[in-house]
């Protein structure tokens, strides 16, 4: 392995390292890695491997061609496409240089989530500190670190980062080290609950629905064997709730547990605005040319102000590509989706099983596809899984 290969790769974990935190600081490190990936050379090889495993592009590609077709509909000028392109090259590119150097990353993939695990304790240590800084600046009471001023877009802005996104980064660092990570029991220990801890600060709902749901699945796997350990860490989950209850702000409350706040969220009220849109442009959608201006005419009809004036996104990934791409759009999301869950599940892959479901989950109520940070996290996480053998099972 030469010099430029091994910096390549180091570089590489960089990127997951800085994903779920500056993203200008994340994708200036990406452009650096393809750049080594041009440097590195091996041509040869690395054509020979393209030529055998073309095939792996084809859901990624799939995926590609939803936006390409976006800016294509109705097509105004080359520059305009291209800015509509730019953020979504990533699903061509990442893919050829993790497909083109195979051998490698499949002796490497764990080192990558690695990264994005300790990644994630770097964005949620800076978040803090600054929570911290502001609080004794201000001269704050304890008890106003779950105040609104701490807490969801408040709590991650320093890390210029978005809950959702942080919030999925984190639940796929905890998917890991159950399934994947070679860690030592207590450092595993100490790490998921201060990702616990991290997602209360973020308030992300799906984001905590996920991680209930990992742990649901993982106790079912262990509570024969564990039962006295598992009811104990119970009776300690409902104390700390308890305690939670009594001390959390009535915004924390209001966000995470009340069920009259999620049935008059706006956000849900919003969904109709974007399944209107694909009736009226049912095949092809409305593209990315009247994306903004149809929204933003629709919403202030609704009397949605907030969500035209920051030209809010359908905030649910299948409706965002009914109404971008129509039924077209649609059903390539969910075939691409169900193949992945397909091939995970046959290759006994069952870490990436869980982050196929984890992202799932996460466009319900995110349209995680329209910023850099979740095509990249996609692009990375099906090019890996796409590469691995089937795993054999244990004895």
């Amino acid at each position: 392995m030469n010099k430029i290969t091994i910096i390549k790769n180091y570089v590489f974990y960089l990127v997951l390292f800085t994903l779920p935190m500056y993203m200008n600081l994340n994708n200036i490190i990406l452009v650096s890695y393809f750049g080594l990936f041009v440097i590195e050379g091996r041509f040869l090889e690395k054509r020979e491997n393209l030529k055998k495993s073309y095939h792996l592009l084809l859901p990624l590609f799939l995926i590609f061609l939803l936006p390409l077709f976006a800016a294509l509909n109705p097509y105004e000028e080359l520059g305009t496409v291209f800015k509509h392109l730019e953020k979504h090259l990533g699903l061509l590119i990442i893919p050829i240089t993790i497909i083109a150097c195979k051998e490698d990353y499949e002796k490497l993939w764990s080192n990558l989530f690695t990264a994005l695990l300790w990644g994630c304790v770097a964005t949620l240590l800076i978040c803090y500190a600054n929570s911290i800084y502001e609080m004794v600046i201000g001269n704050e009471p304890l008890h106003y670190f779950w105040r609104y001023r701490h807490l969801n877009h408040q709590f991650t802005n320093i890390a210029d980062t978005h809950p959702a996104y942080l919030g999925l980064f984190i639940v796929t660092s905890i998917a890991f080290l159950f399934i994947e990570s070679s860690i030592k029991k207590w450092l595993k220990l100490i790490l998921i609950l201060f990702f616990l801890l991290g997602l209360v600060q973020l308030a992300s709902r799906m984001a905590i629905l996920s991680v209930g749901l990992l742990f649901l699945v993982f106790l079912w796997t262990k509570v024969k064997s564990h039962w006295k350990e598992i009811a104990i860490g119970t009776g300690v989950l409902l104390i700390i709730g308890v305690l939670f209850l009594n001390v959390a702000s009535s915004f924390m409350k209001e966000r995470l547990i009340s069920f009259e706040k999620l049935e008059n969220d706006e956000r849900i009220s919003r969904y109709k605005i974007s399944y209107d849109i694909f009736k009226e442009y049912p095949i092809f959608g409305l593209g990315f040319a009247k994306k903004d201006e149809v929204r933003i005419n629709k919403y202030l009809e609704h009397d949605f102000k907030v969500a035209a004036l920051e030209k809010y996104n359908a905030h649910n990934q299948f409706l965002e590509y009914l109404s971008v791409n129509g039924i077209i759009g649609g059903v390539i999301y969910l075939g691409v989706f169900g193949y992945l869950f397909y091939v995970a599940w046959i290759k006994r892959q069952y870490f990436f099983v869980c982050v196929m479901i984890l992202f799932f989950i996460a466009n319900i109520t995110e349209s995680m596809l329209v910023r850099i940070k979740g095509i990249e996290f996609l692009a990375i996480t099906v090019s890996l899984l796409l590469i691995l053998k089937k795993k054999k099972e244990l004895a």
